[in-house]
C-alpha cells in the first residue's frame, strides 16, 4: 500500500520524503565455505577472500572455513580445511570427521549455498610410493590409472553428495590447482621437491620424470575434474591452470602475455592457460622458512590472484545477480562533488575539508528504462580512485555515510556548490558495503524505500553522499567519474621473490616488479565508472500494480487496498 501511494503521490508533485534506511546489521552474512586440503588451508589463513569480497563492492557476503594441519585417524575437531588431506581420506568417514563438519556447518548456517572444495591433489602427488599417480604407472599395472582417477573421481563424488545432500539449493565449486615448481635451490631440494619428484617418476635414475610431463598430468587432472563438474548441474569448476604464467609470464613470455585460463562451462576455454611446457615461476611459491622450498603452494599474492580469479566468474555473479538494466553515470560536468562554497569534477569526493562536509554528486540518465517496468532493487557501485587524509569509510570517524536521491537534479544539471544542501526528494535512502581501502576497490550502496520509487518514474536522478559529521581536517574518499578510463595495464607491484646471494644462497626478499593491474570490478565491467544495477519485477508491465494501463488511473486506485 505505502508503495502504491508513493507512487500515485509522484503523479501530481515531488514527494519530499526523509527515510532512515532500514539496513542489515554491519555482520556479513555467510554465503560460502572453503574445504580441502592444505590450499583451501592457506587461501582460508591467508585472510583474502573476504578481503576480496569486501574489494569487488559486496563486504556482507562472507565465506567461513576452519583450518588445521593434517590429522591423525581418530582426530574429532571441527575442522575442514586441513592442510595434507586426501579425497581418499575424507570418503572414510569412519576415521576422519570432515564431511562431518562440514555438514555441521552447513546446517549452523542455512544461507551458506556454495562449498569451495580443494581437494585431489595430495591424492595425486602421493605417487609410486604412496599409492599416487606416476610415469607410465600403467607399465607396471594396466589399468592403474584409470583405476586411480576413477577412485578419485568416486571419492570426490563422495564430498559434494554429502554436500549438496544437506540443501537443495548448496552447490560446488571444484577449485583448481596452477603448475608446479620442483626447481627449488640445492640446499632445499631434498626438503620436499627432489622425493616429490621421485615419486612420480616410474625409475627416478634412468627416465625421471620432466617439467612438462609433470605438467601434462595436471591437464589431464584438471581436463578430468571438468568433466565430472559438467556432469553434475550442481557442481562448478574455477579453472585456474596456468593463471600465474598468464599473470607473471613464465620466465620466457613477459606478463600478461600468455593465455588466461578461461572461466566458461562447458570447456573453460583456454584450457589449458599459461605455458603447460614450464612450470610456474618460482617467484609465486610462497617461502618456506624464510627460503625457496614450496615447489606446490602459491604465495599470499598468488592465492589472491586466483581468488580475484574466482570473485570474477562465480562469486560477483552469485552475489550481484543478473541486473535487468545498468545505467552507468553522465559524467562530464554531472559527476563531481560540492562542499556548499565550491564544487568541482575531477572526482566523486565523499568526507569533509577545513569548510566541512564534501558531498559526492553522481547523475544517471534513465531514459533507457522500459516504460512500466516496476524496480524491485537498486545498487550503486562506486570504484574508489584515491584516498585523502583519512578514509571515513573504513574508520568511521565521520559517522554513517547518507545517500540522498533527487528526481531531476538537485539544481542546475551540473554539479554546482549549492548542491550540497540543496533539497533531496528521498534522504538517507541507502545501505552501505564497503571499506574502500585499496584504489580500485568498490562501495556498493543499496538503494531502499522512496528511492525506488523514484527510480520508475525520474528520466534523470542525482544521487548525493556524505558523512553527517566533520572532524575539522580533511579526509575522504576520491570515486571515479563517468569520466574515467580503467588505469595502465601494469603496475609496480611488492613481491616477495628468491634471490641468488653471492655465496650461493637463496633468499626470499622483496622486489618490486612491473606486472598486471590486480583487477577489481571496474575489469569486469570494462569501466571505473559509478553505475546503477536495476532488477525489475518479474514479468512487469505498466507502471502501475494489477495490469491496468498508466492512463487507467481511476480503475488502478479503486483496486488499492
Amino acid at each position: 500500500m505505502l508503495r502504491s501511494l508513493l507512487t500515485l503521490g509522484l503523479l501530481f508533485g515531488t514527494v519530499a520524503t526523509a527515510f532512515a534506511a532500514q539496513c542489515p546489521s554491519g555482520s556479513s552474512q555467510p554465503r560460502a565455505l572453503l574445504a580441502g586440503d592444505s590450499w583451501a588451508n592457506f587461501m582460508w589463513t591467508d585472510g583474502s577472500y573476504n578481503q576480496l569480497f569486501d574489494h569487488f563492492g559486496h563486504a556482507d557476503q562472507a565465506m567461513l572455513s576452519r583450518a588445521a594441519d593434517n590429522q591423525d585417524p581418530g582426530y574429532d575437531g571441527p575442522e575442514y580445511a586441513i592442510s595434507g588431506s586426501e579425497a581418499r581420506d575424507w570418503a572414510n568417514r569412519q576415521d576422519f570427521p570432515w564431511i562431518s563438519n562440514v555438514v555441521d556447518e552447513l546446517v549452523a548456517n542455512p544461507t551458506i549455498d556454495l562449498v569451495v572444495l580443494s581437494i585431489g591433489g595430495n591424492d595425486v602427488l602421493a605417487g609410486r610410493t604412496e599409492g599416487g599417480w606416476y610415469k607410465d604407472m600403467d607399465l607396471d599395472a594396466p589399468g592403474s590409472e584409470a583405476a586411480l582417477f576413477q577412485r578419485l573421481e568416486d571419492d570426490t563424488r563422495a564430498i559434494a553428495d554429502a554436500v549438496q545432500a544437506v540443501r537443495p539449493d548448496i552447490e560446488v565449486l571444484l577449485s583448481s590447482y596452477d603448475y608446479p615448481n620442483l626447481n627449488v635451490s640445492f640446499l632445499w631440494c631434498w626438503a620436499f621437491a627432489c622425493p616429490l619428484r621421485d615419486r612420480l617418476s616410474r625409475d627416478p635414475v634412468g627416465d625421471e620424470i620432466s617439467d612438462a610431463e609433470i605438467n601434462a598430468m595436471m591437464v589431464d587432472v584438471e581436463g578430468r575434474r571438468i568433466g565430472w563438474s559438467n556432469a553434475d548441474p550442481r557442481m562448478s569448476f574455477d579453472n585456474a591452470l596456468g593463471l600465474m604464467h598468464a599473470l607473471y609470464g613464465d620466465g620466457v613470455a613477459a606478463p600478461g602475455v600468455l593465455p588466461r585460463p578461461g572461466l566458461t562451462p562447458p570447456d573453460y576455454s583456454p584450457f589449458p592457460g599459461g605455458n603447460p611446457a614450464l612450470p610456474t615461476l618460482r617467484q609465486n611459491f610462497r617461502p618456506f622458512l624464510g627460503a625457496d622450498a614450496d615447489p606446490i603452494h602459491l604465495s599470499v599474492a598468488g592465492y589472491r590472484d586466483k581468488i580475484r580469479h574466482q570473485m570474477e566468474g562465480f562469486f560477483l555473479p552469485r552475489f550481484r545477480g543478473q541486473p535487468d538494466l545498468t545505467v552507468s553515470s553522465e559524467g562530464q560536468s554531472r559527476d563531481g562533488w560540492s562542499n556548499g562554497a565550491t564544487a568541482g569534477t575531477d572526482a566523486v569526493r565523499v568526507g569533509d575539508d577545513a569548510t566541512g562536509p564534501v558531498a559526492g554528486i553522481a547523475s544517471f540518465d534513465l531514459s533507457d528504462r522500459p516504460a512500466g517496468a516496476r524496480i524491485t532493487a537498486a545498487s550503486l557501485y562506486l570504484q574508489r580512485r584515491g584516498q585523502r587524509g583519512d578514509n571515513p569509510f573504513a574508520s568511521g570517524d565521520l559517522g554513517t555515510p547518507i545517500l540522498d536521491l533527487v528526481a531531476g537534479t538537485f539544481g542546475a544539471p551540473e554539479v554546482e556548490a549549492g548542491d550540497a544542501t540543496a533539497a533531496a526528494d528521498a534522504s538517507d535512502v541507502g545501505c552501505f558495503h564497503g571499506r574502500v581501502e585499496e584504489d580500485g576497490a568498490a562501495l556498493r550502496i543499496d538503494l531502499t524505500g522512496p528511492a525506488l520509487d523514484f527510480l520508475e518514474s525520474a528520466q534523470r536522478v542525482q544521487i548525493r553522499i556524505t558523512f553527517p559529521t566533520i572532524d575539522g581536517g580533511e579526509d575522504g574518499v576520491d570515486f571515479a567519474t563517468g569520466d574515467d578510463l580503467l588505469g595502465p595495464p601494469t603496475e609496480w607491484r611488492t613481491l616477495v621473490v628468491p634471490q641468488t646471494l653471492a655465496d650461493g644462497r637463496v633468499e626470499m626478499v622483496e622486489t618490486v616488479l612491473e606486472l598486471p593491474r590486480e583487477r577489481g570490478l571496474g575489469d569486469v565491467l570494462g569501466s571505473p565508472a559509478p553505475i546503477l544495477d536495476l532488477y525489475f519485477e518479474a514479468g512487469s508491465g505498466p507502471l502501475f500494480a494489477d495490469g491496468f494501463e498508466s492512463g487507467d488511473l481511476g480503475a488502478w486506485s479503486a483496486s488499492l487496498p
